[in-house]
């Protein structure tokens, strides 16, 4: 899909003077080759724009620059994903190449991207939306942190009998939204570095350049304090479903002492042999069922005094 924005927000046609940014989500051929007889450019392949070595994410080609970030977005109106974003700058129009929908991308009230609205050049529309994917990767961060707290308060509080195995996945969960936002936020900070040394001959404001790399400096130290955190609590929870198989075993262990000697006295009270004539004097059931009570009542307090439960 094709989407061109004029300077003020509004969609207009790819042949109109008045375009400033052009949007390529998913593009067919032909819209890829209307936008590269627009501006003399070349689009990017999905391929080329998946790498991962800086040659591919951050050149200059044909007095256009290249800049790849990896953003969050969604397909298909499902989860969080992750994909390279392309943002290309030529004739003073930009120019982006994406398959996920970064809400930053979508234009109205309300939305991180209403700024692009007072955009002037490519460059100025580059800036908001990066500002928006980093206020989008902040909103993120926090939600996670506070799923992550109040998970934390579950699994350490005593009176609270929590899914052991609903707050592993709801851990995961969280820790894989955390390293999502990681590696956008460490993508973005070389974006930032390679835009900053071209910004005069691109006309990139350098103040929001500065102001924008120290936020995303201070949002990925945030999400790089966070994996610590995380895996102190998937340690804890493992060891609490630990702590409960072994507290099944030992259960089991407890029902084999109590049931394996009966047993053991029943079957010799069961052997057949004439020169046992005990066995069937009057008071030798009696005897058995003495026994039979008496030798797991005695394993009973073996255990308890060598403390194994």
């Amino acid at each position: 899909m094709l989407r061109v924005v004029s300077r003020g927000g509004s969609e207009v046609a790819c042949e109109s003077a008045a375009a400033l940014w052009y949007d390529l989500e998913s593009p067919t051929e032909k819209e890829e080759t209307d936008v590269e007889a627009a501006l003399g450019i070349d689009v990017p392949t999905p391929d080329e724009r998946a790498a991962f070595e800086e040659s591919a994410r951050y050149y200059e080609e044909n007095d256009s620059l290249h800049l790849t970030a990896t953003l969050l977005g969604r397909r298909d109106e499902g989860l969080l994903v992750s994909g390279p974003v392309t943002f290309i700058l030529a004739k003073g129009k930009l120019v982006t190449v994406r398959q996920v929908r970064p809400r930053a991308f979508e234009i109205g009230e309300k939305r991180a991207s209403a700024r692009v609205a007072s955009a002037q050049t490519g460059g100025d529309v580059m800036l908001a939306l990066i500002e928006g994917a980093a206020e989008r990767l902040a909103d993120v961060l926090s939600e996670a942190t506070r799923d992550a707290n109040a998970l934390s308060v579950r699994v350490f509080d005593e009176a609270d009998t929590i899914d052991l195995r609903g707050a592993l996945r709801d851990l995961g969960r969280i820790g894989a939204l955390a390293a999502l936002a990681h590696d956008s936020l460490t993508s973005m900070q070389r974006l930032l570095v390679y835009a900053r040394a071209n910004r005069n001959k691109y006309v990139l404001h350098e103040q929001r350049l500065s102001a924008l790399g120290r936020d995303v400096a201070e949002l990925e130290r945030v999400a790089e304090q966070m994996q610590p955190r995380l895996s102190y609590l998937q340690d804890a929870v493992l060891g609490l479903i630990n702590a409960a198989q072994t507290n099944v075993l030992k259960a089991l262990s407890l029902a084999t002492i109590a049931f394996v000697p009966p047993t053991l006295i029943a079957s010799v009270f069961g052997m057949n042999f004439d020169y046992m004539t005990w066995f069937r004097a009057p008071w030798g059931p009696w005897v058995g069922m003495a026994l039979m009570f008496a030798a797991p009542a005695a394993l009973f307090g073996i255990a308890k005094w060598r403390k194994w439960f």
